[in-house]
């Protein structure tokens, strides 16, 4: 009897070893990110802000910075064996604007990965990201925008695709529900429309699921996660601009086929086309 528990005593002790090393490493990535969110909020954007030039140039130098700190922050995390990026039609994310880019959320760190891949985006931050100690002072330097609800966003996400800015935004709003996709709103179709640009979707895959929405960092997966970005073909907003109905029908309608695309992409099962409707005419 002895002798059969020792190989299954040395078995969990294994792998409560291995467990707390993932966690170990999951906290180093965590603090690495704060340190580094903090001396390019509090050192290099106080920097950038001294050289002379119009507020657009200050604030797409800093997305510069950003882009190339998270993309260093992804190599890292990768180096750690963290995770596994794949990337597929990412080239199509570093052309010149202006154009949506609208992706689903399954993780905390999606918009790490694709601002990694975006050297010039502006993004829709979260009120809590703008009273965060670590990036508020990043987040303000590159001029992202408030997730205000009603026009201010609209009208804000249009003038920056006016300027020839590429534009993120996350349809969902927040995270999504674990194998699922939660409500999309028409923000990102509004803006498309209101600015004529076309809008390019990025499905985000991630297995095993890691940083879903009420997932404590320290609930770690026991193995790699293996996370794919794929680049779809852009869908022209023209292509929903119908004279013969208003802005509101043409944003739903694109809205619902964007969502259609998600669910075929990452093999949802469609939702009724009047349960489609009533979701994103709220």
């Amino acid at each position: 009897m002895a002798g059969r528990s020792l190989p299954s005593t040395a078995a969990a002790l294994r792998e409560r070893v291995s467990y707390w090393w993932r966690v170990f490493r999951a906290g180093l990535a965590f603090g690495v990110f704060g340190v580094g969110a903090l001396v390019i909020g509090l050192v290099v954007v106080p920097i950038l802000r001294l050289i002379p030039g119009p507020r657009r140039g200050k604030e797409i130098r800093t997305q510069a910075l950003v882009h190339l700190g998270f993309r260093t922050f992804v190599w890292f995390m990768e180096g750690l064996r963290l995770i596994r990026v794949s990337r597929i039609g990412t080239e199509r994310l570093r052309r010149e604007g202006p154009y949506v880019v609208v992706a689903n959320h399954p993780t905390l760190i999606d918009a790490v990965l694709l601002l990694a891949c975006m050297p010039q985006a502006d993004c829709v931050a979260k009120k809590a990201a703008w009273n965060n100690t670590f990036l508020r002072w990043a987040v303000r330097g590159a001029g992202y925008i408030p997730n205000d609800e009603g026009e201010a966003l609209i009208n804000a996400g249009a003038t920056r695709l006016g300027e020839g800015r590429c534009l993120l935004l996350f349809p969902e709003g927040t995270r999504s529900p674990l194998g699922q996709l939660g409500r999309f709103r028409r923000g990102a179709a509004r803006v498309a429309l209101k600015s004529g640009c076309d809008v390019v979707p990025v499905v985000i895959t991630c297995d095993p699921p890691t940083l879903v929405k009420g997932q404590k960092w320290h609930q770690v997966p026991d193995r790699r996660v293996c996370i794919t970005l794929t680049v779809e073909e852009p869908i022209a907003s023209k292509d929903y601009a119908n004279r013969r109905e208003n802005v509101a029908m043409g944003a739903r309608r694109m809205t619902a086929s964007i969502r259609a695309l998600y669910e075929e992409s990452l093999g949802y099962a469609r939702v009724h086309t009047s349960e489609l409707e009533h979701r994103t005419r709220r």
